[in-house]
């Protein structure tokens, strides 16, 4: 028979690796998400956004790889909760055929678990260039300095 402080011991072992499951889920679910968005496979990253905002979100990247040219996706940081997740990337980009105007944008990303999937359910530029989702701006918000004491998917 087993002993009660070996079910015991089982259990935990069974919830931390649930845990680090949703947390492996999430941050593989971000890696493809983001991979997609920067080459431009914008209807394969959309079966990663909740259905409710999916529209929006097809429209805020319609641009992408026309107008907008994404040079680089950097995740800066990933915080996660069991149910909720934020993510901030800094998106390194240009508008239409001008290569030389180089912009940035510092987007935040809310996520949620979903029927056993992470989903996006909010999007946002909250510092740089909002031109980013198609927004014409005439001044840039000032970029938030990098922070590398956050904790990233690598670290």
């Amino acid at each position: 028979m087993t002993s009660p402080s070996r079910l015991l011991a089982l259990a935990l072992v069974t919830l931390a690796a649930c845990g680090a499951a949703t947390r492996q889920s999430f941050d593989e679910t971000a890696a493809l998400f983001h991979d997609d968005l920067r080459w431009g496979r914008v209807p394969v990253a959309e079966a990663a956004v909740l259905p409710a905002i999916r529209e929006a979100f097809v429209q805020h990247h319609r641009g992408w790889g026309v107008v907008v040219h994404v040079m680089d996706i950097e995740v800066e940081s990933l915080r996660t909760a069991s149910e909720r997740s934020t993510a901030r990337l800094r998106v390194v980009w240009t508008r239409g055929t001008d290569s030389t105007d180089v912009r940035e944008s510092l987007v935040e990303e809310a996520w949620e678990a979903s029927g056993g999937a992470w989903r996006l359910r909010n999007e946002s530029v909250i510092a740089g260039d909002a031109g980013l989702f198609g927004t014409p701006t005439a001044a840039n918000t000032p970029m938030a300095p990098r922070n590398e004491s956050v904790a990233t998917p690598n670290g």
